[in-house]
């Protein structure tokens, strides 16, 4: 994708742009998307059972992953198999190895080879994923959907009042107009619903679709607990 997540001063510019009368009119008066990126704008670090699909990796199959981020883009994911143990490690932290993400697998083969440092461009990086680890997180989604607004590429309906796994919720979906890039850089992405926990006013629930509805990404953010004091050591291999 064309913009990173970690652009921290760029969501803080998205803030102002959100507050003109045509975006801030996008609210049902308890919520609206400038709400979203306010919220946002105070977060430090956050840690979530992340929980994604994408159709392009193994058709779909879930992927469950232990995410930890701190701004402006220190990231680890720990994927988790179905027995909830670790299998592999990622971590980048901006300005740091380089540049590249170091990741290392668990288990016998993991010890046979040890730490690996990988562009996060790189085939290898990207096999559990058709992004790069820099694109990973909250503020990505937040920011791709403040610029697709923002742009008119595209326009949001919403929020409707709704829920997820019982929690309240809004959800804002979205539709591409036809110009400019794909939602969220995602080739055939026509439409995307994004579920905003109404307590927090973050997004906890993606799902990315074409313009028949068939889903081509799905993202949920469980647990999702906010400023809770990373330190380097968690996002060091």
């Amino acid at each position: 994708m064309p913009r990173s997540a970690a652009a921290c001063g760029a969501l803080v510019t998205a803030a102002a742009v959100l507050a003109t009368p045509a975006l801030a009119a996008r609210s049902t008066g308890a919520l609206s998307w400038a709400d979203v990126v306010a919220s946002y704008a105070q977060v430090h670090d956050y840690t979530s059972r992340y929980e994604k699909e994408e159709r392009a990796i193994d058709e779909g199959a879930m992927q469950w992953i232990r995410l930890s981020f701190r701004k402006p883009l220190d990231v680890r994911m720990d994927w988790m198999d179905r027995g909830g143990k670790v299998d592999q490690v990622a971590v980048y932290r901006q300005g740091y190895n380089d540049g590249k993400l170091v990741a290392r697998k668990s288990g016998m083969l993991g010890s046979m080879i040890g730490t690996v440092h990988l562009d996060v461009h790189d085939k290898r990086a990207l096999e559990d994923s058709r992004h790069p680890i820099t694109e990973v997180g909250l503020g990505h989604i937040i920011e791709q959907a403040t610029h697709a607004m923002r742009d008119g590429e595209a326009t949001s309906g919403g929020p409707t009042v709704d829920a997820v796994d019982g929690a309240p919720a809004f959800r804002f979906d979205l539709a591409r107009t036809g110009g400019g890039d794909a939602l969220f850089g995602i080739a055939g992405a026509e439409r995307a619903s994004i579920w905003v926990d109404a307590s927090l006013k973050l997004p906890v629930k993606v799902v990315i679709m074409d313009g028949a509805g068939t889903m081509l990404e799905r993202h949920r953010f469980k647990e999702l607990r906010i400023n809770v004091g990373l330190t380097d050591q968690t996002f060091t291999l």
